[in-house]
């Protein structure tokens, strides 16, 4: 996975990422649409032969680039709930 900011400014930040499923993006960019100081956060569709993601952020009050690493981060502990959860289906319950 190769991650790129290609702009940074007050109010934007757009991130490329190289390498991975356009799935990814669609659950930051959920995670993102959550956040109260992001005006805009969205997903260019990628190309059907290129694995690159594009995702934009536009947020008031707080650094652009803060609100896609919070939303990292809490993607990240939803992920790991749901793989907890699933394990714990998948084992009969038991730990």
């Amino acid at each position: 996975m190769l991650v790129q900011v290609s702009r940074k400014e007050d109010r934007e930040f757009t991130v490329e990422v190289t390498g991975e499923d356009y799935s990814l993006a669609e659950i930051v960019h959920h995670e993102l649409l959550d956040e109260k100081n992001v005006t805009f956060a969205g997903v260019l569709p990628p190309h059907p032969l290129i694995k690159k993601l594009v995702v934009k952020v536009r947020a008031q009050r707080i650094k652009p680039e803060k609100a896609f690493l919070a939303s990292l981060e809490r993607a990240q502990v939803s992920l790991r709930e749901l793989l907890d959860a699933v394990t714990k289906a998948t084992s009969g319950g038991s730990d």
